[in-house]
This record gives C-alpha cells, structure tokens and sequence, in this order.
C-alpha cells in the first residue's frame, strides 16, 4: 500500500479513536448525570461488551466471507447514526441502543483492521500494528482532556454529534482510497468453526488465547480500582488523580510504540508469542504497582510499564496472529474479540460484585498475579517449542 493512503487511513482511525475515548468517558457521565443510579451508569459498560462480544461473533463467522473495507465503513456509519440519533434524541432508552451498537461497531472495525494489516502495510505490519497501539494512548489522553473541555462548552448532545462526525470521517476516508483490503477473493468454506479452531491450534495461539482472557478478566480490577484510589488520595478531586495514572499509563504506550518497539523489531517477528506473554507480565505487574507504592514516583512509574506491557503485548499478539493465512485472520480476530471482551465483562462483574475500598491493593494483585503466572508458564513452554 502507497504511504500516503495508509497515513490517511491511520490518521482517520486515530480521529475516531478519539470520538471512541469521548464516548467512553461522556456517555457514562451522561447518565449518571441523569440518574443518579449506579446499577443504569454500569449498564453503559455492559451494553458496551455486550455489544463488542456480538461484533466479535459476526466476525468469528463472516470475517473469510465478507468485504473488509466495505465492513469497515458500515461499522463507522452505524456508530455515526448511533451517536447522531442520541444526540438529536437523548435519553436513556435509546443511550444504550447506541452504546451498543457503538460496541458492535468498534469490534467488527477493530478485528477487521487487525486481519488487513498485512495486506496494507506488507512489510511494515510491525510498525502498523506498534503505530496504532501508540495512537490508542494518544487517542485516550486527548478523549480524557477533551471530555472535561467539551462538556461544559457544547453539552453533552454537542460531544455526541462531534464523535459521530469522527466516525463520518473515517467513513470517508476508507471510501476515498482505494486499496486492496484482501490479498484474495473472500472465500465461503473458511467460516466454518471446525476449520478456523484447528488452525488456532496448529499456529500455537491457545495459550496466548488463555492468557489474554485472563488479562482481560484481571483489568477489570484497575478499571474500578482506579477511582476508588483516586477517591482515597484526593477526596476533593479523585479525577485528577485518576486522569495522572490513566495519562501517565497513554505516555507509556506511546514510549513503546515509538521508542522500545524498534529495539525489539526482530525479536518480535521471530517469537511473537513468548513477547506477548512477557509483556503480560510487565503490564501486570505495572498494574500491580500502582496500588502497593506508596511513593508517587513509582506509582507513576509502575503506570508508565503497564502502558508499555500493553502495547508490546498488543503488538505481538497481532504479529501472531497476522501470520496466520489471510482467509483465517479475519475469523481468528474476531474470535479473539469475543474472548477479550467476554473476559473483561466477567471481570467487571466479579469485581463489581466482590470489591471493598479496604481491599483493593490485593484484588488487583489477585486478578493480575493470576495471568502473570500463567503467561511465565506459558512464556516457558512456547519458549521450548
């Protein structure tokens, strides 16, 4: 794919990834503002997973079959009519109808990216993949300021009409370049669950599969966690504490994607799967850091290596992945966005459920000492292999 195309592209999704982060900050305050109520301010996320777990499964069925690039542009027009009808007609009804589909939407894009990155990029896949990891850390900061800017400027209404605009230029974008999406025709037979498991199998990717469901199930322990140690350090202002860890968390993925990643380039192309479970480790055990140091120096620094744990594990899980035949990556991401998102969703009910303010440190070492152990073991294994 010609330089140019591919930088437009990249500088699209990282417009939409944006509107993603308003989103997911905007919508939760929206109807919290609203109601009042915790258990209708969960349903976001809910509705959320729930959706990215069906737009998983659409792939994990259709992904061989169907057309990337027009998939692409429908999952952003569908998220671009989601947010316009919420912010022409706001309320809670329609609020979780549009979160999700937003969830659909961001499944089918993400998984379909993920499968046709090789066909864009060629030999440059690794530093896709590391670039869009870092624009993921960029995308969140700038949501996170963005949302407290927003808000107070343009409504809530406003914020919803500006992330479907991101969406409406994604959309735009993926119509105006015309690249192949696919090094072949789609084909019919590939879609077939007893086709693609065996293929996961032969290619080694179940344990780092294990391992990512586990991480997944174990991040829900930050996600909650995090505002409760925000609430503990600052009660006047717990966002600020929050927004430092978060943002100091986005730095580190930029610092991997940018700075690390190309000192590890061949080690990530020779043996993708033992990086991805060492970088599980580190991000685990950053994670675990930030809420057993007292001292903020190495709270910040413990958040700063579980940012760069997440995008190298990010990396090379779709390095993995991507080495797969063409007509397989697109039913194997989405298969692995049906595993990602159903863990993290029973982690935010375990947690949800289980969590005291008292215990937080050891939840988060619990949930996060767990797939740490399992992706050393794993580490070991593929290692020897």
């Amino acid at each position: 794919m010609a330089r140019r195309p591919l930088g437009l592209l990249l500088g699209a999704k990282a417009v939409s990834d944006i509107g993603y982060a308003l989103d997911f900050v905007c919508l939760s305050i929206f109807v919290w503002e609203s109601s009042r109520s915790a258990l209708a301010t969960g349903l976001v996320s809910v509705s959320l997973y729930a959706g990215a777990i069906v737009g998983g499964r659409l792939g994990h069925a259709y992904g061989a079959r169907w057309d990337r690039r027009s998939v692409m542009i429908t999952a952003d027009l569908v998220r671009m009519a989601a947010l316009l009808t919420l912010a022409l007609l706001p309320g809670q009804p329609q609020l979780y109808v549009a979160v999700f589909l937003v969830g659909i939407g961001r499944s089918v894009f993400e998984g379909t990216l993920s499968a046709a990155t090789p066909v864009l990029a060629g030999e440059k896949t690794q530093l896709v993949n590391s670039v869009l990891a870092a624009l993921k850390g960029v995308a969140f900061m700038l949501g996170m300021s963005l949302s407290a800017v927003a808000v107070p400027l343009i409504g809530f209404q406003g914020v919803f009409a500006l992330d479907a605009a991101s969406y409406a230029l994604s959309a735009l974008v993926l119509v105006a370049i015309r690249v192949p999406f696919r090094e072949n025709g789609p084909t019919a037979d590939t879609t077939d669950k007893t086709v693609v498991w065996p293929a996961v199998v032969a290619a080694g990717l179940v344990p780092l599969f294990v391992v990512r469901c586990l991480d997944a199930f174990g991040s829900s322990s930050q996600h909650v966690g995090i505002p409760i140690l925000g609430s503990e350090l600052n009660p006047a202002s717990p966002t600020q504490v929050a927004g430092l860890v978060w943002g100091v968390w986005a730095a580190g993925l930029l610092l991997a994607g940018f700075v690390f990643r190309p000192l590890a380039t061949s080690l990530i192309a020779r043996a993708p799967g033992v990086v991805f479970c060492l970088a599980t480790i580190v991000m685990s055990l950053g994670f675990i850091g930030i809420f057993w140091f007292d001292d903020w120096g190495l709270r910040l620094a413990s958040a700063a290596l579980a940012g760069i744990g997440d995008a190298f594990s990010e990396v090379a899980f779709k390095q993995a992945v991507q080495r797969l035949p063409d007509e397989r990556r697109g039913p194997v991401f989405g298969l692995s966005q049906i595993v990602v998102n159903s863990g993290f969703m029973a982690g935010l009910l375990a947690t949800s459920l289980l969590l005291t303010p008292d215990i937080v440190p050891q939840w988060v070492l619990l949930l996060h000492g767990v797939p740490l152990v399992v992706a050393a073991v794993a580490a070991v294994r593929l290692r020897v292999r």
